[in-house]
């Protein structure tokens, strides 16, 4: 286990180093000068030409990069040029909510994922599995923010149930903070579940065809019984995969979610940057949102190495004859 854990921070800290070149040079890529992005085609040369020394756009490229992951690693990502805030600061204060936001969709798609897909593939020649099955493919067709308007018209207008957006923290209210999370945590999970369904039930399927599961029945247990038990840890390998592979569409939707209810996000933030014109904010935010895309592969990773035990083993050497 330390071998896997070993191998997946250094992917972690390569992908973390990799990514922050392409982001910083995806926006020097953009056509037009930055300078006259944010102060608008008005402005004078001497306004510009003051803009463009202060941000060290005349600087090499290498430079300019190694002061901006220089001052990322020193928690400093510089200065909004229109809110005059602190980016760094309010990225801080943004990332809770974001993080809670997708790691809550997230274990709640897996458990429904894990329970509807073994119900599925028990069930699979009979009514309830083809239920299960319709279910999931709607699901999938279901655009989270359409989902999201969906359910705030139902919910928040029609029953006033829960609140139509905003966001009260937890740590001020909890209770109102989980009434604030609740529609947009299953916008986010309701879609995310339906594709997993499918894995795990294609996953189930295989296993339930195992000879460990024929055993199990021979030795008296129910299929469900032995697919709970037995089935479920070796049908949750393809599970963790595809989740790793989802982890961007999630965060990308937690963007159109956060917007949709209103919610003071990295999502949020990012929509009024880029509508504000500002590119330092953007380049910040772009970071951190991949940032923390990495984090969840890590943990995912790691999740991998404590299911299956090849992994925890490939890295040992072959037996001597």
């Amino acid at each position: 286990m330390v071998r896997v854990l070993v191998r997946a921070i250094a992917s972690l800290l390569a992908s973390a180093f990799m990514g922050s070149i392409i982001v910083f040079l995806l926006l020097r890529m953009l056509k037009g000068d930055v300078a006259t992005v944010i102060l608008g085609q008005t402005a004078t040369r001497e306004a510009l030409e003051a803009l463009r020394a202060e941000m060290g756009l005349g600087a090499p490229l290498l430079q300019q990069y190694l002061e901006w992951i220089g001052g990322v690693l020193q928690g400093d990502m510089g200065t909004s040029y229109a809110a005059e805030f602190d980016i760094a600061h309010e990225i801080w204060v943004r990332v809770p909510l974001t993080f809670t936001l997708a790691f809550a969709s997230l274990i709640i798609s897996v458990i429904v994922a894990l329970v509807l897909g073994t119900f599925s593939a028990i069930h699979v020649k009979d009514w309830r599995g083809t239920w299960v099955d319709i279910l999931s493919q709607i699901g999938i067709a279901v655009p989270s923010f359409w989902l999201g308007l969906l359910m705030v018209t139902l919910f928040a207008v029609h029953l006033g149930w829960l609140p139509a957006g905003g966001y009260v923290p937890l740590t001020e209210d909890f209770v109102r903070g989980v009434k604030s999370l609740t529609l947009p945590v299953f916008a986010l999970a309701i879609p995310l579940s339906a594709v997993l369904v499918r894995y795990v039930r294609s996953g189930m399927l295989e296993v339930l065809d195992e000879d460990f599961i024929r055993t199990a029945q021979a030795k008296g247990l129910t299929l469900r019984r032995a697919a709970w038990r037995h089935g479920i840890r070796n049908a949750s390998i393809p599970l963790v995969t595809i989740t790793i592979l989802q982890l961007g569409s999630l965060l990308a939707g937690a963007v159109v979610i956060e917007n949709v209810f209103t919610l003071p996000g990295l999502g949020r933030m990012l929509v009024v940057a880029v509508g504000g014109r500002e590119p330092l904010s953007v380049q910040s935010l772009a970071l951190v949102l991949m940032l923390m895309i990495l984090t969840l592969n890590f943990l995912m990773d790691i999740a991998y190495g404590l299911l299956d035990p090849r992994i925890r083993d490939s890295g040992r050497s072959a037996p001597m004859a």
